[in-house]
């Protein structure tokens, strides 16, 4: 069995988020992908289920220890993969279906051999979070007044969004991934995806972390699943500022640079305040190896 390791949301080989992809596993049932997926040891692995002539990409996800119905980084490294192997036109406008939905991608090549992935991410309605804040934030070394008051705190799907006021206190963070999912697995919670708007970068908005300890995963490097919210998030609540008229405002997230893995996704919004009409993000990747498993 064929499996490809790629870096997504970088152009540098251990940097960025790493993600297997296995090339048609349409014949493979669900133990034997999450198999695959254990032994592999990426945060993700995607299984490409659909044939290279299908209109629509067909993708499930499997993190060492369970299905998820998306993820931002392994759909990067999955179309990078595609494009790069010619199975894919890029520049083009693709759909990928999976468990989370269907959903826009569009390929753009960058130079002469590189291409970036832009994907329409689900967009999770926002609920009001379940946990106190003076309960959650000690379980991952923090306190409740780190906490950006400016900014609500929210839960989006299987995750909680939290704003905190500093860099050097988003850094100083370390995960207790016990003591997280026994505070938030009652409630359905799998992880928190903490941000600052102090970034290390211009033309940056945010700078992010994202413990997944629900999901096997301590700590996801580089997260465009929750990126593509963010994005929608910080144009709701006027950090990107859309045009009055309507238009369309690009940025940055930044992530993984405390794991000594540093990604960057681009983000794009489009609409006017108040209302918006899609949010995506983008990134490029890295073919780093392939890999044969022995059944």
């Amino acid at each position: 069995m064929h499996v490809h390791i790629i870096d997504a949301f970088t152009r540098t080989a251990g940097a960025g988020n790493r993600a297997g992809v296995m090339l048609d596993a349409s014949a493979l049932d669900v133990p034997t992908m999450q198999r695959i997926a254990a032994a592999v040891g990426a945060s993700e692995t995607a299984f490409v289920l659909s044939r290279p002539e299908d209109p629509t990409v067909r993708l499930r996800y499997f993190t060492p220890v369970a299905e998820i119905p998306f993820c931002g980084h392994a759909t990067v490294a999955t179309f990078h993969l595609l494009a790069e192997k010619g199975l894919l036109r890029s520049p083009g406008a693709y759909r990928l279906e999976c468990p989370a939905g269907t959903f826009g991608i569009e390929l753009e090549p960058r130079g002469a051999r590189e291409t970036r992935v832009w994907i329409v991410t689900p967009q999770p309605p926002a609920e009001p979070n379940p946990v106190t804040l003076d309960a959650l934030m000690p379980t991952m070394g923090g306190t409740a007044e780190q906490v950006d008051t400016a900014l609500p705190v929210l839960r989006q799907g299987h995750r909680l969004m939290v704003p905190m006021k500093r860099l050097a206190d988003l850094e100083a963070l370390s995960a207790r991934g016990a003591a997280m999912n026994a505070l938030l697995m009652p409630h359905g919670v799998r992880g928190v995806y903490l941000f600052t708007r102090e970034a290390k970068e211009q033309g940056s908005a945010a700078h992010a972390r994202y413990f997944v300890p629900g999901f096997g995963i301590l700590e996801d490097p580089v997260t465009g699943s929750a990126a593509g919210p963010l994005a929608a998030y910080l144009a709701e609540h006027g950090i990107l500022r859309l045009p009055e008229q309507g238009g369309t405002v690009v940025s940055r997230v930044e992530q993984g640079d405390t794991l000594g893995k540093p990604g960057r996704i681009d983000i794009e919004v489009v609409g006017r305040p108040g209302r918006i009409e899609r949010a995506r993000v983008g990134g490029v990747a890295l073919t780093v190896m392939d890999a044969t498993l022995i059944a």
